[in-house]
């Protein structure tokens, strides 16, 4: 399991943006593009697992660089493993019970029914060319009428066992089990399949994964420390999480939009690094409402996001950062 939460909470946020609002109401940036101070902003994810135990392996430190993919840790699984194979065996046991319930006679036993069904043809073909001999010979008066019905009925008689072979024969082929067994044996593999899906999901989650390839900022537990059922264990950056705030007064507010271009440049630092805005505030930050008059409007500061569009690693929660905004320039 995995949760968000941002590096800097308010608390530690609003100090710097009352700072923010001072400079950039008094223009204390030069003449060139417009800038905005701010700072950089890490969304962490908190990895933990959905169950419960004691933590048995950490295999990341922090300060370390993951890939997609890397176990972060795994958590004590004797009981989850044991509780897996036996719900595998159940599982095979009910899957093997249908197979039998749906299976047809032995070999042995379908053997004896063809036998017996070959020796109602057999008999049935002997009667009728019994019967059929005899009523042409009734024409000829040598022999009777009585014995030409003998036949008849014997004809008949065979035609009857051999149907009740054939009968034999196909139902011998069919499933041993009957309908209301089947159907029973059936919700046992469905129920046997779900106890092993379980046992499966919670073998995994003593395993956890990382999402995506991050900076793994902390680890919060160590071996052998019992770890409560959705605590989080490591906490990670993964690069995309990284982005750059910055604070503009309302005036310039509408002449910024997502997707504009920026330029970031680190404290203490003289390169600039590009990032695209992707979030406006739709509300001002840390103003009350009674402050809304004209003295104070242009204290107003509405906070925007951007996210570094390379070297995300160059940027570190908490750093301050000078923001330039080249298209402002281009409009005063």
């Amino acid at each position: 399991m995995y949760k968000a939460q941002g590096a800097i909470t308010p608390m530690r946020i609003q100090p710097l943006t009352a700072v923010f609002s001072f400079i950039s109401a008094i223009g204390l940036f030069g003449s060139g593009a417009v800038a905005y101070q701010g700072y950089v902003e890490g969304e962490y994810v908190f990895a933990a697992s959905q169950i419960a135990g004691k933590l048995e392996s950490l295999y990341v430190s922090r300060g370390q660089n993951i890939l997609a993919g890397e176990v972060l840790f795994t958590l004590e699984h004797a009981a989850e493993s044991a509780a897996l194979a036996e719900a595998r065996a159940k599982a095979d046991r009910s899957e093997a019970a249908l197979d039998d319930l749906l299976k047809a006679k032995r070999p042995p036993e379908l053997e004896a029914l063809k036998a017996q069904r070959d020796q109602a043809e057999a008999a049935f073909r002997l009667a009728t060319i019994t019967y059929e001999r005899d009523l042409k010979q009734l024409q000829s008066k040598a022999v009777s009428q009585a014995t030409v019905d003998a036949d008849k009925a014997a004809m008949d008689q065979a035609r009857g066992k051999l149907a009740e072979a054939e009968a034999a024969l196909a139902a011998g082929r069919l499933s041993i089990g009957r309908d209301d067994a089947i159907r029973a044996a059936q919700a046992e593999v469905t129920a046997s399949k779900a106890a092993l899906e379980q046992a499966q999901w919670r073998l995994d989650q003593k395993s956890v994964v990382a999402p995506a390839a991050a900076f793994v900022f902390d680890t919060l537990y160590r071996p052998g420390e019992y770890i409560p059922a959705g605590q989080p264990v490591v906490s990670l950056l993964p690069p995309e999480n990284i982005k750059v705030r910055f604070f503009v007064p309302e005036k310039d507010l509408s002449s910024i939009k997502p997707g504009m271009k920026v330029m970031v440049r680190i404290n203490g630092d003289k390169e600039e690094r590009a990032a695209k805005i992707n979030y406006i505030s739709p509300r001002a930050e840390f103003s009350p409402p009674q402050l809304y008059n004209r003295d104070n409007r242009e204290r107003l500061l509405f906070m925007i996001e951007a996210s570094p569009l390379s070297s995300p690693e160059a940027f570190h929660p908490g750093q301050p950062v000078d923001v330039f905004v080249e298209e402002l320039a281009k409009k005063r």
